[in-house]
């Protein structure tokens, strides 16, 4: 593997803006441009302007690309897990339909296209939805496009020795890894399609068919911003986004019968690979079940994965004494408790990149700079560091980086797209050696005690590395 392009991150979105656009015209519509001028390309990209930074600073709204693929290039990423994303239909709609100011105020929110939400509210299948924006991915697999007047290219992979096999020539390649967001793909929760229950019968078949496909997801997440019929979802949006799309959450709902079908279906190898489950946006009772839903069914073989997420600075779900009231004390943010058992069962994290979720409201806005962007991430990589340490664990194996860019975030000043990552392991490596040198960070266990060159490594690439290389 060459020297560039060492960057992995674990949860993004390169398609959903282009393919959304490629809706505009009957000409483009589901197809990915090599033209990265074209809006429906996947590497074109939009700036980040200093209007467009004011715009997401008053509103929280993100009116340029992060993941496009021109912006990967740039920021030497090596190895992206892009996740498929057919939204929801109360993304776009509601029981009483919605005007034409309401859908102006969607697309505001979504950045996928007037003429895309009008699709998504008229569709009946979201499974059909979810096949196209696969077919949008391959359409540029392994083809040579033009970024900077030089060829490049990314490259679809199956399994990670494909990766490790490649023979390098003058192109650079980012490997792409599926993964999908939200189990309502296989067609749950499509009540205001008139489907009011999804048939076992059909969601069953179509986690069949998606384990044929040539490049299958390496996991899927069970829940997302509506209810879905397999479990409770967690409350995940506010500001103005949450008084457009009025999301409604059960903290209480658990996993349901048929939720269970579909994480056996997704688990089990005998009709195709494991597909394994992310647990971010289950509520807190989805994902405590799921834990212990585990330990019987699976006997604790099965790694526990968040793709994208944040802590919340509390040990467990009955106790409210946080360790720092920096971060953000949302439900749908782990809990000490639950960073052990992923720890635990072997599995990996990817902290988000998104204001919203990583820090608490009262520090949201007096971030200036790429230093205290910087420090933000630090925290949540040194948090479960010296929890993980106090338990006797390996302290930093678990951390890595899980961006969600492109999925309609609150960037990080000064981290706000994929262009910016080659400057983040620079600011991390500043504050783990002012941690390491700390009272706290003296107090790591001996084999815990590594250079502060060695821990970000480890965030940036190698502990992604490691989990890909034994479970896809």
């Amino acid at each position: 593997m060459s020297k560039k392009n060492r960057y992995i991150d674990l949860h993004c979105h390169p398609a959903l803006k282009p393919f959304g656009k490629s809706f505009d015209s009957s000409k483009t519509r589901k197809r990915n441009s090599p033209n990265r001028m074209r809006k429906n390309s996947i590497y074109h990209r939009k700036g980040v302007t200093p209007l467009r930074k004011k715009i997401n600073n008053l509103l929280t709204l993100t009116k340029f690309t992060q993941a496009d693929l021109t912006s990967v290039h740039r920021g030497e990423l090596r190895i992206l897990v892009v996740s498929l994303y057919p939204l929801e239909k109360k993304m776009v709609m509601d029981r009483d339909g919605v005007s034409g100011f309401g859908k102006l105020l969607r697309n505001l929110t979504t950045g996928i296209g007037l003429k895309r939400i009008e699709h998504l509210q008229k569709m009946k299948d979201y499974f059909t939805d979810l096949e196209d924006e696969y077919h949008f991915y391959e359409a540029l697999d392994n083809i040579p496009v033009t970024v900077d007047r030089k060829k490049v290219r990314y490259k679809m992979v199956s399994a990670f020795k494909e990766i490790e096999e490649w023979e390098e020539d003058d192109i650079p390649t980012v490997f792409i890894i599926i993964s999908i967001e939200g189990c309502h793909v296989f067609n749950t929760g499509l009540q205001l399609a008139g489907r009011e229950k999804a048939d076992p019968v059909e969601v069953l078949a179509n986690i069949e068919k998606v384990k044929k496909w040539r490049y299958p997801p390496f996991f899927v997440g069970l829940a997302h911003h509506f209810e879905n019929e397999l479990c409770g979802h967690a409350k995940s949006m506010g500001g103005l986004v949450a008084s457009v799309l009025k999301q409604k959450v059960d903290e209480t709902k658990g996993i349901t019968p048929l939720g269970t079908k579909v994480i056996d279906a997704l688990l089990e190898t005998d009709r195709g690979p494991q597909i394994f489950i992310d647990l971010k946006h289950m509520n807190v009772t989805s994902r405590y079940a799921y834990y212990e839903y585990i330990k019987e069914r699976y006997n604790s073989s099965i790694p526990f994965i968040v793709s994208h997420g944040a802590v919340n600075g509390i040990n467990n779900p009955i106790d409210n004494n946080r360790v720092d009231p920096s971060f953000n004390d949302a439900t749908i943010n782990f809990y000490d408790d639950e960073v052990f058992r992923i720890a635990r069962s072997g599995g990996i994290f990817g902290i988000q990149l998104d204001e919203r979720r990583i820090a608490h409201k009262k520090v949201m806005g007096l971030l200036a700079g790429r230093n205290k962007s910087a420090k933000l991430i630090w925290l949540q990589i040194e948090h479960m560091a010296t929890y993980l340490d106090l338990l006797g664990l390996d302290a930093w194996n678990i951390q890595c980086l899980g961006t969600d860019f492109d999925g309609i975030i609150d960037p990080l000043p000064g981290f706000w797209t994929a262009k910016d990552l080659d400057k983040l392991p620079k600011f991390l490596e500043d504050h783990a050696n002012d941690f390491l040198s700390s009272e706290r960070g003296l107090q790591l266990k001996p084999k815990n005690k590594l250079t502060a060159k060695k821990i970000v490594a480890k965030f940036m690439f190698d502990n992604a590395q490691t989990f890909l290389k034994k479970h896809f």
